[in-house]
């Protein structure tokens, strides 16, 4: 079999579905040992969302790639479920949270608090110089509600797993039923602007996971291994474009798309940059 730019377009197209299959499964993994989604920041993934639901309906409309579309359909529905379960740990700890005020606001509770308070009020020579000066189950909520009934969050589970169906069924519908030959070759309007829309979520989406990132001095939570895949993904995207021509009315078609994934890469390296300079800056800490 002779190895021609079509194959080796489909062949890198693949490559980065491969690396956008693996991509979310770090991350996910990451969340579900820490039972935690802190680390990211909802800002980043919403965004992310919304630039990949202009990028998967941008893509369909203009009749890319098999490739594009599996791609950007899978960005979407992934993007949904990592947001998912960010909100569903959060969920729980905030239940978590709410049970020890529960407990430290008990009348039992209070009076060992009091009688804490009392104790370093007449002791204070005793007291270790390391300790803070108020501690922790001392701390009192200003407003305290309950918003955490189980069929309240259950109504949003069922609501997340309709909207992945929804999206998949939809967008494979209208794929299908959309696709012509000629239109993946014509400068359609409405494709571009939603393309265009979508690059620029896509470059500035990152922008609220780096300033988190800076602020908590931290990148705890997040997993290296998806911005690595990420990283790949966009290159071998953009490889698959370019393979396959290099016209100047195919690249101009898809020019949205590329920058799209070229720019996210110049965050990316950023994020990089936070891992490590904020691992030696624990280490130093440390």
């Amino acid at each position: 079999m002779i190895l021609t730019l079509a194959n080796a377009s489909a062949i890198a197209g693949y490559l980065s579905i491969i690396c956008w299959v693996v991509v979310f499964t770090p991350q996910l993994v990451e969340n579900y040992k820490r039972k935690s989604g802190e680390g990211l920041s909802i800002s980043f993934l919403v965004i992310w969302l919304i630039g990949d639901l202009f990028n998967l309906v941008g893509v369909i409309l203009q009749s890319l790639l098999p490739t594009m579309f599996a791609i950007a359909l899978y960005y979407t529905v992934a993007d949904i479920g990592l947001i998912w379960q960010v909100l569903h740990y959060r969920h729980q700890s905030r239940i978590v949270l709410e049970e020890e005020i529960d407990g430290f606001l008990s009348p039992s509770s209070s009076h060992q608090q009091q009688q804490q308070l009392s104790q370093q009020q007449q002791s204070p020579n005793d007291c270790d110089e390391t300790e803070p000066l108020l501690r922790d189950n001392l701390w009192r909520p200003v407003t305290y509600s309950k918003q955490h009934s189980p069929g309240r969050f259950l109504g949003i589970h069922v609501l997340f797993a309709t909207t992945i169906v929804v999206i998949t069924v939809v967008s494979c519908y209208s794929y299908v039923a959309l696709k012509s030959p000629s239109r993946g070759d014509d400068f359609a309007l409405l494709p571009q602007i939603l393309g265009w829309c979508s690059a620029c979520l896509y470059v500035g989406s990152r922008v609220p996971q780096i300033v988190k990132n800076w602020k908590q001095k931290s990148t705890e939570g997040l997993s290296k291994l998806l911005f690595i895949c990420a990283v790949g993904g966009n290159l071998f995207f953009t490889s698959s474009i370019f393979l396959l021509s290099i016209e100047p009315h195919y690249i101009l078609i898809n020019l949205s798309w590329i920058v799209g994934s070229v720019g996210t890469l110049i965050f990316d390296f950023m994020i990089f940059i936070q891992f490590f300079a904020y691992r030696q800056h624990k280490r130093e800490g440390e």
